[in-house]
């Protein structure tokens, strides 16, 4: 995938068919242009029919984090065999897709996978202030709780709004996707605290530019570039600037827009389009979500 940006709806039938699955559940955070991290869930009420197909040899690594537990399987690692061994809940495997890793599992399974490549890695690690990273490696699938946590995070957030325009939620869980890998799996003792909050020119320009492009999409890189920030270091201010996540702030204040134009007489997808949702039916789920009632009945009661 190095080289390529894919969409969620070709990563989902990519990742599918390289399980022989339909389309998964999948998400991109777009960190940079060439090589997003990418998520997806995969699972299966029955065994593999085959291995695995061999994903593209790339400087990347793949992180499984397994939502039940497996006992029997095999791996290939650069052709070399040996039997998977006993797989509990939260269970992670790295793998190298520079080895060429296959696998076949012989019984259900359901796992989520996160990608991150090399060239990323090394993008955050110089934005975190620290030096290159070491591979990533996992010690015979000790359970994660805090990566089984981020990939739920992710799944569920799929399966309710289906795909976003926006990459804020998933821009912010691959970020702390990277700090926690980069402890667990690379070897790093410490990250530099990064303190401070914004000051007001950097707040009154975050708030005007988004004010002006509601009705599109906004990701992490497009506001630590208005505060002249990594995005990093951005993540970590804004929650002390404004008291909230940068995705959060950004729903608010699309439904804030909303609320205005649901005043008017104007069909409710019109409002959804203005407002940067997708479609009307992902505008009712976060308006319902964040308000309590749906657009319609907001509007009813207004008048």
């Amino acid at each position: 995938m190095t080289g390529v940006l894919m969409g969620p709806s070709d990563l989902s039938s990519t990742i599918g068919r390289r399980f022989h699955r339909p389309p998964v559940p999948s998400a991109i955070a777009c960190l940079q242009s060439k090589d997003p991290i990418t998520f997806s869930h995969v699972a299966s009420g029955t065994a593999m029919p085959a291995p695995t197909l061999a994903p593209p040899v790339e400087n990347s690594f793949a992180l499984h984090v397994h939502h039940a537990p497996l006992f029997r399987g095999d791996i290939w690692i650069q052709g070399r065999h040996r039997r998977m061994p006993v797989v509990p809940v939260g269970g992670v495997f790295v793998f190298d897709l520079r080895t060429e890793p296959v696998a076949q599992v012989h019984e259900p399974f359901e796992f989520s996978r996160f990608q991150i490549s090399r060239a990323t890695m090394d993008e955050l690690a110089f934005e975190h202030g620290i030096g290159r990273l070491g591979d990533l490696r996992a010690e015979a699938f000790e359970p994660d709780p805090v990566l089984r946590h981020l990939a739920q995070a992710m799944l569920h957030r799929a399966l309710h709004f289906g795909p976003e325009s926006e990459t804020l939620f998933s821009d912010g869980i691959a970020l702390a996707f990277f700090a926690h890998i980069g402890q667990k799996y690379a070897g790093i003792t410490r990250a530099p605290v990064l303190d401070g909050v914004f000051a007001p020119w950097q707040m009154r320009r975050l708030t005007e530019w988004v004010e002006a492009h509601l009705d599109g999409s906004v990701s992490i890189a497009d506001l630590a570039g208005l505060a002249n920030l990594s995005r990093t270091h951005f993540a970590r201010m804004f929650r002390r600037s404004f008291g909230t996540s940068p995705h959060q702030w950004l729903l608010s204040r699309r439904i804030d827009r909303a609320k205005q134009l649901l005043k008017g007489a104007l069909p409710l997808a019109v409002v959804a389009a203005m407002c940067g949702f997708v479609d009307q039916s992902h505008f009712t789920k976060v308006f319902t979500r964040l308000e309590g009632v749906t657009p319609g009945s907001w509007r009813r009661q207004l008048h």
